[in-house]
């Protein structure tokens, strides 16, 4: 799932610098966020360390904002730090499992991804908790009906494509572990920055349209 992920993210980052007016690159886009929030989801069942995974986080969401708000032309913040606000969030919540005040974690974490603008807001945060504590028809069916809101907020139909990878992780998790192919850990970690550096300096030097 890994290389789906970044794969076909570099797909969607090109259709919006080169090809805008062209939807399929968009539609084939809206496959990686819900694979990255899948996988981060595994990723804080199998670590041996939330906090420091949550580090890992931190550091490459910050490496990777200069890059994204040169490429995009944007002073939103990088969806890995969506997912290490979720993510926190989650392990808050979990930590005070036993404690009503618990619930204060989620909630202040969507208000803080809808006030400061990251990408995609408090529907990474939604949508890492379905694949957190959802299985089979309530997950398909939950982010079913999250994309119908997001849809409806923002007007972007193209999003209803992302229920795409969430059948198979909903109905064929098992299938999908036996097929699945991880990248070189240096690879996963690097390539979200090296991409947006390496179409940045391509779009200022070449192709920029």
């Amino acid at each position: 799932m890994q290389w789906v992920a970044m794969i076909t993210m570099l797909i969607d980052h090109i259709g919006i610098v080169w090809f805008p007016d062209s939807p399929i690159w968009r539609i084939v886009g809206r496959i990686a966020f819900p694979v990255y929030t899948y996988l981060i989801a595994v990723g804080l069942s199998r670590t041996r360390s939330v906090p420091k995974y949550l580090l890992r986080l931190a550091l490459l969401a910050v490496i990777s904002q200069a890059p994204f708000a040169l490429l995009f032309d944007t002073y939103t913040i990088n969806v890995i730090g969506t997912f290490f606000v979720s993510a926190a969030a989650v392990y808050g919540m979990e930590r005070w499992k036993d404690n009503p005040l618990g619930y204060a974690f989620p909630i202040a974490a969507a208000v803080l991804l809808e006030a400061v603008a990251f990408d995609y807001g408090a529907y990474g945060l939604l949508l890492l908790l379905i694949f957190r504590y959802t299985t089979r028809h309530v997950t398909l069916l939950s982010h079913f009906g999250l994309n119908i809101i997001y849809v409806l907020l923002f007007q972007a139909p193209l999003q209803v494509f992302s229920i795409l990878p969430t059948l198979v992780v909903a109905y064929a998790p098992s299938a999908l572990a036996k097929a699945s192919y991880r990248a070189p850990s240096w690879l996963w970690r690097s390539f979200y920055p090296a991409h947006l550096i390496v179409l940045y300096i391509l779009a200022i030097t070449l192709f920029r349209p």
